[in-house]
């Protein structure tokens, strides 16, 4: 596949899914709700015995290709802003502390944002983060 400037771009098949993008605007007290198609979401868990017990832990990454949604212009992410897959709700900004991950089934918090390009053209945003059952990762899940 080549992008508008002649670029070859990875193979992007696997991008089939639907998420919700959620970010918050503390000053203007609101919530954008953003819907994308053509995105890949990924949620892994992961176990770790130790002599203390076993820990688990879960992470995400999502990829979202420029040739599905145009970062900037068709939609905005930023740390701390919650993806769902699917076409979720909207969520009022009141509603904003209690739509956590951990009390809304399917939702993360982004952690962290990786921008990915071939040649100087942007190909695609991977975000994702990570979090053991207590909450610890990056950040705080409440964040």
């Amino acid at each position: 596949m080549r992008s508008d400037a002649g670029v070859h771009l990875p193979d992007y098949r696997l991008c089939r899914q639907t998420v919700t993008l959620y970010h918050a605007d503390h000053t203007a007290r609101t919530v954008t709700r953003t819907v994308l198609h053509g995105v890949f979401l990924d949620h892994r868990r992961r176990e770790v015995v130790l002599e203390s017990g076993s820990e688990a832990g879960s992470a995400f990454l999502l990829v979202i290709p420029e040739t599905s949604a145009r970062r900037g212009s068709d939609y905005t992410l930023q740390v701390h802003d919650r993806v769902l897959e699917g076409e979720g709700p909207d969520v009022a900004y009141d509603d904003w502390n209690k739509f956590l991950p951990g009390l809304v089934e399917g939702l993360v918090s982004v952690q962290y944002l990786d921008p990915k390009q071939i040649g100087g053209v942007p190909c695609h945003l991977e975000a994702g983060g990570w979090w053991t059952h207590s909450g610890s990762g990056a950040h705080s899940l409440s964040n």
